[in-house]
């Protein structure tokens, strides 16, 4: 019984022995297949190793170069960590900055409704704006028309310049005449011409004729002969010595009444049969007493040549 038990074992074992010695027979030879087919796969997978090879130095240069970079750039981050603090306290103070401007915004919120309103109210007078805008269109219209009508009168106007330049050099040598008069007259003042407050006899240091005032009747009941005398003297005065602008005044406390005389232009006016131009002056003359108005007009005088100032325009 135990001989077959063991010759039993001994086949099993021999059997098993048998099958390993099988497997590995087969495995050997799987593994030389395999073997031989990768043999078959190594060239190119060296041809692939080469070629990678030939890729990988350049990249190593450019790793290397990269190297050589990474100071300054690490000098750059340096500089750029040392910025850093400075915007961060910048940053802060911006911040607290923007509390004043939120509050400044809220302001400004609260105006716009009253804006609003006032822009609606705006836009409802654009229509009477835009009327009187084509109405002032219209209007200019008109006047370019008018100004057309106008440009052909330019030439004659510039005719009578041109003329009145023509007579500039005499009117300067009556002028020289003037001054000179006005000279001789100003050594006559100390005789009797009147300082503020015209007293005694009135001697007049220009020539003048007659009432140079030209005053109604009615007017001149208004006026003492004190009153005339003054006024005529002032006016001579000035049209023989002032301005144009010059203001003379004058009063009288007998009466109460003062007055004044003020110079508007000088231009050349036309003369008589004798002399071709004038030297003229057109002057403002009022007078009051108190708050009444007692003469307002607005004269012109022309100068003969004599050196007389006539009245020419009694408005």
């Amino acid at each position: 019984m135990k001989e077959n038990s063991s010759g039993g074992v001994k086949t099993a074992a021999q059997f098993a022995m048998s099958f390993a010695i099988v497997c590995l027979s087969v495995s050997i030879a799987y593994f030389t297949y395999e073997m031989a087919r990768l043999g078959r796969h190594v060239p190119n997978v060296l041809t692939q190793v080469d070629q990678t090879t030939e890729k990988v130095n350049p990249i190593i240069g450019e790793v290397t170069e990269i190297r050589k970079l990474i100071p300054d750039i690490l000098v750059q981050v340096e500089e750029t960590r040392k910025l850093i603090p400075p915007i961060l306290e910048e940053v802060e103070q911006t911040r607290k900055q923007i509390p004043p401007i939120l509050a400044e915004v809220e302001q400004t919120r609260k105006q716009i409704p009253p804006v609003l309103y006032e822009v609606k109210a705006v836009r409802k007078e654009i229509p009477s704006i835009l009327a009187s805008t084509d109405k002032a269109s219209a209007a200019v219209v008109t006047i370019s028309k008018e100004v057309e009508a106008t440009r052909p009168l330019i030439s004659d106007a510039i005719k009578e310049v041109e003329t009145t330049r023509e007579s500039i050099p005499p009117m300067m040598d009556r002028a020289d005449q003037m001054i000179e008069r006005a000279r001789v007259a100003g050594q006559q003042a100390s005789e009797g011409a009147v300082t503020g407050v015209f007293t005694g006899i009135f001697t007049a240091p220009f020539t003048m004729v007659g009432d140079v005032l030209g005053m109604s009747k009615e007017e001149a009941r208004r006026f003492s002969k004190k009153d005339i005398k003054m006024f005529n003297l002032t006016v001579n005065e000035l049209l023989n010595v002032g301005s144009v602008g010059d203001k003379k005044e004058w009063n009288n406390p007998e009466s109460g009444i003062n007055g004044s005389v003020k110079i508007l232009r000088f231009y050349v006016g036309e003369g008589d049969d004798e002399f071709e131009y004038a030297d003229c002056s057109e002057v403002k003359i009022n007078a009051f007493k108190e708050d009444e108005v007692l003469f307002d007009h607005q004269k012109s005088y022309c100068k003969d040549d004599d050196g007389k100032w006539n009245l020419i325009d009694n408005d």
